[in-house]
């Protein structure tokens, strides 16, 4: 069985936040992964680099059978919703798999929303297991790497995260006001 795995990168990314709040409740909200869009380079567990995608519906078998949780940070002991308690919403669209995450009132769930509503933090990481993958050569630059497209995966959680694989990935707080 394949390990689980995290998608985490050391770098700049792009930010998108905006102030809200809607009747004491906090949401965060965006995109965890954008579908058919590279990655960052990143280094396998023997130091080999390579770029994933992921193909569209890649996790759509996961959402229907698994409860997923949101974590800050991929931390399992800062759980900021879950799918069986419905404070977490995922679903997958032509753009990607999307979320709503309405934040528990403790210390962490503060934190989080006060490092998004401020723009700390504003990329999105997952954990994961490939079930199903594709593997190609493709140049970057003037260099040729070896790419990954994931088919089909096993979705585990989301985390709010500093710096995300996929600098595509994006996360902001949700206010009725974005929907007037």
């Amino acid at each position: 069985m394949a390990d689980k795995e995290i998608r985490m990168f050391n770098g700049s990314v792009e930010v998108r936040a905006a102030v809200a709040t809607e009747e004491d409740k906090r949401t965060i909200g965006g995109y965890a992964i954008k579908y058919n869009q590279q990655s960052q380079p990143i280094r396998d567990r023997w130091g080999d680099r390579f770029i994933e995608e992921f193909a569209a519906g890649a996790f759509d078998e996961t959402l229907a059978t698994r409860t997923q949780k949101a974590l800050w940070n991929h931390n399992i002991e800062l759980p900021l919703g879950s799918v069986k308690s419905g404070t977490l919403r995922l679903y997958s669209d032509a753009t990607g798999l999307g979320f709503d995450n309405d934040l528990p009132s403790n210390s962490w769930g503060n934190d989080a929303y006060e490092s998004i509503n401020r723009g700390d933090v504003d990329g999105v990481s997952f954990g994961f297991r490939c079930l199903e993958d594709k593997w190609s050569k493709v140049t970057v630059g003037e260099e040729e790497i070896y790419k990954r497209t994931v088919m089909k995966a096993e979705l585990f959680e989301v985390s709010p995260c500093t710096f995300p694989a996929y600098e595509s990935s994006e996360i902001s707080c949700r206010s009725l006001e974005d929907f007037k």
